[in-house]
């Protein structure tokens, strides 16, 4: 939240320094409805800020001031953001974009490429943001539009201190100097350098930036820009390892979940390791919440479109009805009144009418599918959580030599209670989502999928309650059988959920960009590397490895995506599932054409001929006593169709299963 209202408060002051540029005061009116603007943004009610943000774009619309508008009409999104209402903004972006198309004011796309920026920002994904923030810096000249240069740069700069704080202040190096020559922008620049070079753990730049900045705030007040004061004064607390002083300065933050990150932080320096430990699950109790608020809140909103598009399209159906019965009658009485060719015309005429209706038609669904993209995005968002919590305990508590003590018992499985339940709150919406995907979903798959989850989930949410009310007191031998069950259930809860909602979001023939270049083995490694084997349901003695072989030269480099990982976790799951011992075994060689291929292979039960295609169809089950979701081979396949890769069975291969990923392409070889 931070961040973002840091980004809000440079978007106010780009227009008092635009007038200042200008060597002028904007006209009465236009200062009333500013500062209407910002006493709704403030006070936080939505239908005051709607109206006061409607009334100033009205005026500047009227005085052609499409700079103004479209920054104004940003605002909109960044509000929508810091209440964390995704959809809106994500919404808003797009009628931005719309606009800017429609008037011909194509030099302002960059205004929308900043607003998705700020809007991956606020869900904590500042790659994404990055990546909008440079879009929009290719669009931006420095001499010309200095204010917009200079918010883009300290964006951008804010997504790359969460992992590169030296690029991020060479960020802060590129700003505009003119700019700095107001003491209300230098001091905020000051304060967020203070910050990055406290980061860096660089005393003497800290030291340097903290002088000037304290300066300005005692000699220069009415102009000081105060927006990350506490956190500053945090930081200079600690490098003069002041603690008592840095958390009083936390204390004086009106923001709890910032307060409890800066003591995590002030905690770990005084290596205080029991209080930055109570601090931490405060802040995760926080942001859990929040969350949780924000979830209802997307719902509420995506559910809401999702039914009014269904309205239109129910509306859009029964218009077209009316408009086949009446051509139809028209037809009949022409055919009483006129020749043949008066008859064969109207008919032409008709069909082309209708063709213009099934080309509206087509366009209405395509809009309904990126409505339902974004829709099961935002659902994926908010389970990465609860499935990172549950695939996180399933990896501990497979570990026999890791212990809890019986108090820490309560704590731990809340956590695991806590995500179970959140997924079983998103269940009906995730299946509801794929129904309406390009595929779409009987019935019978749907209840496929219900008993799939259901029953694992059940069992994990009523074994955790079991473990919880028994307070510890429940026997060793006992609880080591009930904790293999969370084990076993929250990593088939996690794994079939998120396998469910890849599904679901990649079932619309989309198409996957390949923008990573890294080398084929060592993805392939990384990959093998952070698979963890599960113990076996059927046979509990099994002893199973994995390995890794490779005839391809190490400086083979390839283009590849994100969601290769999630298609080799997919045959990785498979071969781990029916293997019988031995080892997963992961490979990489070269094809004929110039091109690579990944294998995974398992000793284990050989797949039958008649079934080699089958098995990629979704929801199958060789066998009837199977539990499972059957969809691991089938997300595979739909993965591999994506990146432009194929995926097929190893006919050749006798000793249990070979599935083989093909169409890898190399992008060059790196000199050695």
């Amino acid at each position: 939240m931070k961040k973002i209202v840091f980004a809000v408060l440079l978007l106010v002051m780009s227009i008092s320094l635009e007038a200042q540029q200008k060597q002028e005061q904007p006209p009465a009116q236009e200062q009333a409805m500013l500062k209407r603007i910002y006493e709704a943004q403030a006070g936080g009610k939505d239908s005051i800020f709607y109206d006061a943000l409607r009334a100033y774009m009205d005026y500047l619309e009227q005085h052609k001031e499409w700079d103004m508008y479209y920054r104004t009409w940003m605002n909109r999104v960044i509000y929508e953001v810091n209440h964390k209402r995704f959809h809106r903004a994500f919404i808003e972006i797009h009628h931005i974009t719309d606009d800017i198309k429609a008037r011909h004011q194509e030099r302002y796309l960059y205004i929308s490429n900043m607003a998705l920026g700020l809007f991956y920002n606020g869900r904590n994904q500042p790659e994404m943001g990055e990546k909008y923030f440079r879009r929009a810096l290719q669009g931006l000249d420095a001499e010309k539009d200095p204010v917009a240069m200079f918010n883009v740069y300290l964006s951008l700069a804010q997504s790359l201190s969460f992992s590169r704080p030296a690029e991020a202040m060479a960020c802060l190096d590129s700003l505009p100097q003119q700019m700095l020559q107001n003491p209300l922008y230098e001091s905020g620049v000051l304060g967020y350098r203070c910050i990055i070079a406290n980061k860096m753990d660089d005393r003497a730049s800290f030291y340097r930036y903290f002088t000037k900045y304290d300066s300005i705030r005692k000699h220069q007040p009415e102009q000081f820009n105060a927006a990350n004061l506490q956190q500053v004064m945090v930081c200079h607390s600690l490098m003069q390892n002041d603690y008592q002083q840095a958390l009083a300065w936390c204390d004086s933050i009106g923001v709890l979940q910032t307060a409890t990150e800066l003591r995590i932080n002030v905690y770990e320096k005084m290596g205080d390791w029991q209080r930055a430990f109570r601090a931490s699950e405060l802040r995760d109790s926080l942001k859990q919440i929040d969350e949780r608020e924000a979830l209802d809140q997307h719902l509420m909103d995506m559910s809401h479109d999702i039914d009014r598009f269904q309205a239109e399209q129910d509306k859009a159906e029964m218009m077209h009805r009316q408009l086949v019965i009446v051509g139809l009658m028209a037809l009949v009485i022409i055919g009483l009144l006129v020749s043949l060719l008066v008859y064969r015309h109207n008919k032409n005429r008709r069909l082309q009418e209708q063709f213009l209706q099934l080309q509206e038609a087509r366009r209405s669904t395509e809009a309904g599918q990126v409505i339902r993209r974004a829709f099961v995005s935002t659902i994926q968002e908010k389970l990465k959580s609860p499935i990172n919590v549950l695939r996180g305990y399933a990896r501990i508590f497979n570990n026999p030599d890791f212990f809890l003590k019986p108090e820490e018992r309560p704590k731990r499985y809340n956590d695991i209670l806590a995500a179970a339940q959140t997924i079983e709150s998103l269940m009906d919406p995730v299946l509801d989502s794929y129904a309406r995907g390009a595929a779409g979903i009987t019935d019978e798959e749907k209840q496929i999928c219900i008993n799939a989850l259901r029953t694992p989930l059940t069992t994990l949410i009523n074994t955790s309650e079991v473990i919880i009310d028994g307070n510890g007191q429940i026997p060793h031998d006992d609880y080591m059988q009930l904790r293999t069950d969370v084990c076993r259930d929250a990593y088939h809860v996690a794994t079939s959920t998120h396998q469910l909602v890849l599904f679901s979001l990649y079932g619309d023939d989309f198409q996957t960009p390949k923008p990573d270049r890294i080398g084929l083995n060592e993805v392939a490694r990384i990959i093998l590397n952070s698979y963890d084997l599960h113990p076996s349901s059927i046979d509990k003695n099994r002893v199973l490895s994995t390995e890794f072989r490779t005839d391809v030269s190490d400086d083979v480099i390839v283009n590849t995506s994100p969601l290769l990982q999630e298609l080799l976790n997919c045959l990785l799951d498979n071969a781990d599932k029916y293997a019988t011992g031995g080892s997963v075994l992961m490979s990489c060689h070269a094809v004929g054409d110039g091109t690579y291929a990944i294998s995974v292979s398992n000793e284990g039960p050989v797949i039958p001929a008649a079934d080699a295609e089958r098995i990629f169809d979704p929801f199958v089950r060789l066998s009837p006593e199977e539990q499972s979701l059957g969809i691991g081979l089938a997300l595979a396949r739909r993965l591999a169709i994506s990146m432009g890769y194929s995926i097929t069975l190893d006919p050749d291969y006798i000793n249990g299963a070979r599935f083989v990923v093909t169409g890898i392409s190399a992008h060059d070889v790196m000199a050695n």
